[in-house]
């Protein structure tokens, strides 16, 4: 129910806000087509006149049936538009997770096993740096380093993975390492924080003391202590990058979801805009639920909490 509550309070919130900017999508059409049209007979005839509540009840009653309504701009069903972009955004955060899954888990601990040596310091001037250089700026370099200087990888542009998946791999590997930097500078730290906790434990003396291996304890005991931080940590990042895929969709000319939001925003498109927004707030709640999950399966002790 708690779900419901905030998916309806978010649209509400959202239709409200974008009401609230000065213009409409009258007034970019007119713009757009520069004919002299009364403003008002657009409004009419796109049902903008109703009262904001009634033009409200009538996009959730189609919600609620399926129906995100119809753009105001190019007059397509926005459900056809957001089913077509997002497995672009969905395919570039999944490909930063993994790579950042890849380098920074064992990275993580790595450092862990060996706080306090050089190793350990240069590890955190990394993340330091990684999480102070912005993922455009990163974007750019990578463009001018790895597109244009040495020609490794196409500078803009997509191909689905269905028609090309090495093309397709090839386009998204530059904005992808730029998502993954940020995000493998948090799991880092984070991880590298939480092994030093779980290295320091009892349970880690006690295994100590039997004669078990060293690499056994920090990769089967300790690493998986903390395996719920790492779940809360990447489904944090995976709303997070969500976000910063509105930038670097930009920069590299991809079809995603971000170019759809920034048109319907400039468009005051508002069934656009309230179908992205929707989109977005499931994604969000639908990752919280995974990650409940999760940790409740990989600590039965939260699940006893959450029960009690």
């Amino acid at each position: 129910m708690s779900i419901l509550i905030t998916a309806f309070l978010t649209t509400v919130m959202t239709f409200g806000l974008i009401h609230l900017v000065p213009g409409g999508p009258a007034e970019a059409l007119i713009g757009v087509s520069s004919t002299d049209v009364d403003p008002a007979v657009i409004e009419q005839r796109l049902g903008l006149d109703k009262p904001l509540y009634e033009q409200y009840l009538r996009w959730l009653s189609g919600v609620v049936h399926g129906d995100l309504g119809t753009s105001l701009v190019n007059n397509a069903p926005v459900a056809d538009q957001v089913l077509h972009r997002l497995p672009v955004s969905a395919e570039l955060v999944g490909l930063a997770l993994a790579l950042s899954a890849v380098i920074a888990v064992p990275l993580g601990v790595w450092t862990a096993y060996r706080a306090g040596r050089r190793s350990d310091g240069v590890v955190r001037a990394a993340s330091g740096i990684g999480l102070a250089v912005p993922e455009f700026f990163l974007a750019i370099v990578l463009i001018d380093v790895f597109a244009v200087g040495l020609g490794l990888f196409p500078a803009l542009g997509y191909v689905p993975f269905g028609k090309d998946p090495v093309a397709n791999l090839r386009h998204l590997a530059l904005p992808a390492a730029a998502l993954a930097a940020g995000a493998s500078a948090i799991v880092v730290r984070q991880v590298r924080a939480a092994m030093i906790d779980a290295l320091s434990s009892e349970y880690v003396r006690a295994a100590r003391a039997m004669g078990l291996r060293e690499r056994t304890i920090v990769w089967r005991y300790a690493l998986r202590n903390v395996s719920t931080t790492v779940v809360t940590v990447y489904g944090l990042l995976a709303i997070g990058l969500l976000g910063a895929t509105v930038v670097l969709e930009q920069i590299f000319v991809l079809p995603g979801m971000s170019g759809a939001l920034v048109t319907s925003i400039e468009t005051r498109d508002y069934p656009m805009l309230q179908g992205i927004v929707l989109t977005y707030v499931v994604i969000v709640l639908g990752i919280n639920l995974v990650v409940d999950a999760a940790t409740g399966f990989l600590d039965p002790r939260l699940r006893a909490e959450a029960n009690a």
